[in-house]
């Protein structure tokens, strides 16, 4: 069956630091929802915003919440090789369960240059490493055929958020799990055979993410489609604070 992981948000305080009481409130909502996984500091959690110790902080944090009822994915990715397998060493030994790491960004990398960032990730750590691909935002692709080759290095799975069709089917056919981060997606992916989907409308409706998971058809797909039409990126955790009024409403500058 697939899996239903939450790209989990980051809440911060009034004095900007993490509040670790919202993250805990939040953790327990989602897994008494019935989600399989969080993915802590990725792109809905802000974790490019994130200082390295804030980093770990937070995965920490989130390790916990969850007190082992659910996997921790954490997001470790960072401008240089050598800083993402650091932070992906502190959250292994954290006790994270696997790790993703966004494709390199801001200059311009080739199949090659991708290809060696992710094995000596993977050389790295002893656990699951996912790819995560956002070329809308990294500025590079992973392509099918550094992907294909990487499998053959041990990587575990692409997060896909490529928010294209043909390129999720060929993520598909590289022999490797694929976890798909477009929600418009998520029914079409999980009958093509991914195995889960990281989903940020989940932080605030992880009912219509398990309903999916759980056989939902294209009625349960229209739903979440609606509500991710209506609940863009920055009014996220302002859906989160209705149903959790304790729950801060705060995001990191110069996003916030």
């Amino acid at each position: 069956m697939a899996e239903v992981v939450v790209a989990l948000l980051t809440p911060f305080g009034a004095d900007g630091a993490l509040d670790r009481g919202a993250l805990q409130e939040h953790v327990s909502f989602l897994v008494g929802a019935g989600v399989d996984g969080l993915m802590p500091c990725g792109t809905t959690g802000e974790g490019l915003l994130l200082g390295d110790d804030e980093l770990q902080a937070v995965i920490a944090a989130t390790l916990a919440a969850a007190d082992g009822r659910v996997r921790v994915l954490a997001h470790v990715g960072r401008a240089s090789t050598k800083a993402t397998a650091r932070a992906a060493q502190a959250a292994v030994a954290a006790g994270v369960e696997a790790v993703s790491a966004v494709v390199p960004y801001y200059y311009s990398y080739d199949d090659a240059q991708i290809v060696r960032h992710f094995r000596a990730l993977i050389d790295t750590v002893d656990c699951p490493v996912y790819a995560y691909a956002i070329p809308a935002r990294a500025g590079n692709e992973l392509t099918a055929a550094a992907t294909r080759e990487l499998g053959t290095h041990g990587l575990r799975g692409v997060k896909d958020s490529t928010k294209s069709r043909e390129r999720m089917h060929e993520y598909l056919a590289c022999g490797v799990e694929v976890l798909t981060g477009t929600d418009a997606f998520v029914h079409e992916a999980f009958a093509a055979g991914a195995a889960g989907c990281v989903s940020a409308i989940a932080n605030a409706r992880p009912d219509l993410l398990c309903a999916l998971r759980d056989g939902g058809g294209e009625d349960v797909q229209a739903d979440l489609l609606e509500v991710r039409a209506r609940t863009p990126f920055p009014r996220l955790k302002q859906v989160v604070a209705e149903r959790l009024p304790s729950y801060p409403v705060a995001y990191r500058l110069p996003l916030g």
